[in-house]
């Protein structure tokens, strides 16, 4: 049976939740697409990307990045259909913050 986090855990999630929160907050109003940062890192001993940026950070290991490579015909045609074309206002990372 799992363990229950002791208060010191649950204390230095929230914090990190706070931050992220802020952060996220912060870059909602004056982003840049440029704003983009792309670290290496590791899980578990495996190799992973952790995109940064004024959006929620995400990491993906080699097995999705090797199948979205071979996808990436239909990704575009994706992003040409439904991205929004340069001259509207709108920028697809709001969407993302909905989210």
């Amino acid at each position: 049976m799992p363990t229950e986090p002791d208060e010191s855990e649950i204390l230095k999630r929230l914090r990190a939740l706070e931050e992220e929160n802020a952060r996220l907050r912060s870059a909602a109003g004056n982003h840049n697409p440029n704003d983009l940062v792309v670290r290496e890192g590791e899980y578990n001993g495996y190799p992973t990307l952790t995109f940064e940026g004024p959006f929620r950070s995400f990491t993906l290991g080699l097995k999705k990045l090797s199948i979205i490579k071979k996808a990436w015909p239909e990704v575009e045609l994706f992003l040409q259909r439904h991205a929004p074309k340069k001259s509207a206002h709108k920028d697809p990372i709001d969407d993302d913050l909905k989210i």
